[in-house]
């Protein structure tokens, strides 16, 4: 898990060498659970963040790839219980310009559990998070931006439990 995490950073951080931008953003996430094993526990939404680093690598005019290192809490309520999740994750973006100003963006995500509380069950927690992600993103100046995004976790939070992620985030941030 070390390893990969490692070189996670190294290809976020190769990435940036090469970018025509970069810069950071914040936000709020809105995360629940989901999935058969998730709807027997009820979960309720929590309100948790994220913080990071984003580069974008132009491809074509209207077409750039936006890697993304970013800190995330996630997680769920379950039974009166905060569950909390920790990610690094690694989201890269395929953003599609319509505009000078606005962009739909799609792409995978790879998260990497850092902590977690209230543990479900804490000899079979996965430490990967597979998942798809995507959203709008509007210029509100020549750098400044605001974002919402939808991510979908395809990997299940704890071995043999149907339990995934769900996730909104609402971000603003600033490139460079």
């Amino acid at each position: 898990m070390k390893k990969l995490l490692l070189i996670a950073v190294l290809f976020f951080a190769g990435t940036v060498a090469y970018s025509q931008s970069y810069g950071i953003k914040a936000g709020m996430n809105i995360a629940t659970l989901d999935g058969d094993d998730a709807d027997a526990l009820d979960p309720e939404a929590i309100i948790g963040y994220h913080v990071g680093f984003v580069a974008e690598l132009r491809i074509f005019d209207n077409l750039t790839l936006q890697p993304e290192l970013l800190y995330s809490i996630q997680g769920a309520e379950l039974n009166n219980k905060r569950y909390e999740l920790g990610y690094i994750s690694l989201p890269v973006m395929a953003k599609f310009y319509l505009n000078d100003n606005l962009n739909l963006h799609l792409g995978p995500q790879v998260g990497f559990l850092v902590s977690e509380s209230n543990e479900i069950d804490e000899d079979n927690s996965n430490t990967l998070d597979f998942g798809l992600a995507g959203g709008l993103e509007f210029f509100i100046t020549d750098g400044l931006f605001i974002q919402a995004r939808y991510s979908a976790g395809f990997s299940e939070i704890a071995e043999g439990r149907d339990i995934t992620n769900s996730v909104y985030q609402v971000s603003l941030g600033y490139m460079f």
